[in-house]
């Protein structure tokens, strides 16, 4: 009898950015720089991802403010700007003082709580940029975490803008 070798089943993902970059206004008094993307995960793997967390990390931290649909566990972004995209929260309570101390944004997605093989889980944020402070560049860098890829993931690429 042949016994045929059993396939392992690997967790794997992508995760990346996609931005449009907007200038400021020459005109404008406030020179800020708006980045509006995603953060995209894509589970390239044969196991299902559970307990996804992403990590923004933006240096320097003071220049970089991150929006997007952020809030609290409870709170349903959902259903105030009607748009169709996964509501996050910050993991730790004391997140202002943890971004400004380290530059990362450790997020949670409120409603997802696995991603499916072929599946795709996406950030989408906006990035505002002060531009009449030194230095005169910021670098946005993204990274993905779950259960099965704990020592994290990097992006496939980073966001960097010179000023």
């Amino acid at each position: 009898m042949f016994w045929k070798k059993r396939e392992q089943v690997h967790a794997e993902a992508l995760a990346w950015f996609s931005y449009a970059v907007m200038l400021p206004d020459m005109d404008e008094e406030e020179k800020e720089m708006t980045i509006i993307g995603n953060f995209i995960i894509k589970n390239t793997g044969g196991k299902t991802l559970n307990n996804p967390i992403i990590c923004i990390r933006t240096k320097p931290q003071q220049n970089v403010r991150l929006g997007g649909k952020i809030g609290s566990v409870s709170h349903t972004a959902l259903m105030i700007d009607g748009t169709n995209t996964e509501a996050w929260h910050y993991i730790y309570d004391n997140w202002k003082e943890k971004t400004m101390e380290t530059g990362e944004h450790i997020l949670k997605p409120n409603n997802c709580s696995f991603i499916e093989p072929g599946g795709n889980l996406t950030f989408a944020n906006e990035l505002c940029i002060s531009t009449i402070s030194d230095p005169k560049f910021a670098v946005i860098e993204g990274f993905f975490y779950c259960d099965e890829i704990q020592n994290g993931l990097p992006a496939l690429n980073n966001i960097s803008v010179n000023y």
